[in-house]
């Protein structure tokens, strides 16, 4: 905290005695060493170094604007300044920036940095939304398609095309009875939306890479031409498809 001239008149000290203390601020300054107040240097005492501050010493406006990682990474550039070792000021500015980086994001409720988000490609809702329009489901119907899509391409496995949730699991979190699962995923399974592999006694939902996927973007091709290879050209529905699914079946293809 800085002393104004008039408070350190107030204790006392001369024009002269100011003067000098100044000059001796300018000399360390072009040295290089620790600064030090006027109030320090009248008052005799050592300079403190800046890495002995505290998150107290801050102003309340910087700890408002910098938060808890912001003012870890202020004190910890404040230290870097002042440390004799080049190599470990140099460190300490590193984690200083990484600290406050934390600071500037801000994570709310939903995480959309968190890892292993899946993302989905406008095009496919699209079709899907378009496809189920024009079948004969009713709007409630419909409405619990598109709620049951969100929830499988929620639960993608990493870097697959297959959802980790089967029927029971989504009816389950869906809080609907396992029969009203087994209509929509039926419906969804019709407009292309999804399709079902059986794996023993357990049918697997599997949802083409091209519209939902989640793992690293360089394995993307990968899983799509192992899900046209395993999915799209085995799928019994492919033979026989209603015109009304052409453009989702198409895209699914692409």
């Amino acid at each position: 905290m800085s002393v104004s001239l008039k408070e350190l008149r107030r204790r006392g000290h001369s024009d002269e005695e100011i003067k000098m203390a100044r000059m001796i601020q300018d000399g360390a300054r072009r040295s290089g060493g620790a600064p030090r107040s006027l109030a320090q240097i009248l008052a005799g005492r050592p300079a403190r170094s800046p890495s002995e501050a505290s998150v107290e010493d801050l102003t309340p406006r910087q700890l408002r604007r910098q938060g808890s990682y912001g003012q870890a990474a202020l004190i910890a550039k404040q230290a870097a300044l002042s440390d004799s070792d080049h190599d470990r000021a140099d460190r300490a500015r590193f984690h200083a920036n990484a600290l406050a980086a934390l600071g500037r994001v801000r994570t709310g409720k939903y995480d959309l940095l968190g890892a292993g988000n899946v993302s989905i490609g406008n095009q496919y809702i699209d079709a899907v939304q378009a496809s189920l329009m024009e079948s004969a489901a009713t709007a409630p119907e419909r409405d619990a398609a598109l709620a049951t899509l969100l929830l499988i391409t929620r639960h993608l496995a990493w870097q697959d095309y297959t959802c980790t949730k089967v029927a029971a699991d989504l009816a389950e979190m869906r809080g609907v009875d396992k029969a009203h699962m087994a209509r929509t995923i039926a419906l969804l399974e019709s407009v292309g939306a999804i399709s079902r592999v059986k794996k023993g006694r357990t049918k697997i939902i599997a949802v083409t890479p091209e519209g939902a996927f989640r793992g690293k973007m360089d394995n993307h091709a990968e899983a799509v031409a192992r899900y046209s290879a395993e999915v799209v050209q085995l799928h019994p529905s492919n033979e026989a498809a209603d015109p009304r699914q052409t453009d989702l079946e198409d895209f699914t293809r692409s």
